[in-house]
């Protein structure tokens, strides 16, 4: 018997550190991304896009060599459920960077989050950004009519809505640089959230995202679900969008992404690429990376008429 407790008193004492052990580590600093940064690429950490929230931040990645020509831009826009994630976790990093070394001028975007502010603040946020980087346009060498974005997952709906809802759509927010344009010209999205009012087989909006993202007033939620969701803005006038999506995806169901592509074809957009995946999940962007990673260079290359 007292070998038992003690037995029980050492996997007591353990515990904690075996869950400290299994928490995701610390997302990089500024330095250890520098450190790592492919050649030829010059980065600026923590930008302040807006002041009303810490989380208001841009990392900026530019290419070394000066150029005569103002360059095209990327936006690139972070997941985590719109209640988590970094702008310098994994991917979120080695992309804008992988594009600056291409000759992009390229920003990763922090946003509110949930635990701060529920929708439409992270759209506002991403607006906000893009108006940032237009109005310095020139101080940075952009060509502020050839901007893209890319996200996966929440940063994918983000994304969309960049490609999407228009100053008359009300989703601007209060933030600086109003005079300049929240669009872009050319999205890719992969596991996109698009639908909240039609979510998978069950229909109505996901009772969890209900209390988060999409909280406020029981009444007004289908109205919140209507405007939080990128198909119900999409309309002729669509820049160029790309979507990804895998079968298995048990996060973000895949019709989400084929109802969106069918209703951006349906108005009349101009360019809708799809990109389906047989037994891939969520991740489908990075466990796919071979063929997803250079079918968006390619698609933004083009869009964007980057040269």
């Amino acid at each position: 018997m007292r070998r038992c407790i003690a037995l029980l008193i050492l996997c007591l004492i353990a515990l904690p550190a075996i869950a400290q052990q299994r928490k995701r580590p610390p997302d990089p600093t500024a330095d250890q991304v520098k450190a790592q940064l492919p050649a030829g690429v010059r980065y600026m950490a923590d930008i302040a896009y807006d002041t009303q929230s810490k989380a208001q931040k841009l990392d900026l990645y530019l290419p070394a060599n000066d150029s005569q020509q103002p360059r095209a831009a990327v936006v690139i826009v972070h997941g985590g459920g719109w209640s988590g994630g970094d702008k310098r976790r994994g991917q979120w990093w080695r992309i804008p960077a992988d594009y600056a070394a291409a000759g992009y001028v390229a920003i990763s975007v922090n946003y509110r989050l949930t635990d701060e502010a529920p929708s439409p603040a992270q759209v506002e946020d991403a607006k906000c950004a893009v108006r940032w980087l237009r109005a310095h346009a020139t101080e940075y060498g952009v060509d502020p009519n050839r901007i893209g974005a890319y996200g996966n997952s929440a940063g994918a709906h983000l994304v969309s809505m960049l490609g999407l809802v228009k100053v008359s759509d009300d989703q601007e927010g209060t933030g600086p640089h109003q005079d300049q344009s929240s669009m872009v010209q050319a999205v890719v999205a992969s596991a996109t959230p698009a639908d909240f009012q039609n979510w998978g087989e069950i229909g109505n909006v996901p009772s969890r995202l209900g209390k988060t993202f999409l909280a406020g007033p029981a009444d007004e939620l289908a109205k919140r679900a209507r405007q939080a969701s990128p198909i119900s803005f999409a309309r002729d006038d669509a820049p160029p969008f790309f979507l990804i999506h895998g079968n298995a995806d048990r996060t973000v169901p895949i019709m989400q992404s084929e109802r969106f592509a069918k209703a951006l074809r349906d108005a009349g957009a101009k360019e809708v690429r799809y990109m389906m995946f047989d037994n891939e999940g969520h991740g489908v962007f990075g466990s796919q990376r071979l063929l997803t990673y250079p079918a968006m260079k390619a698609f933004f290359d083009e869009a964007l008429a980057h040269r």
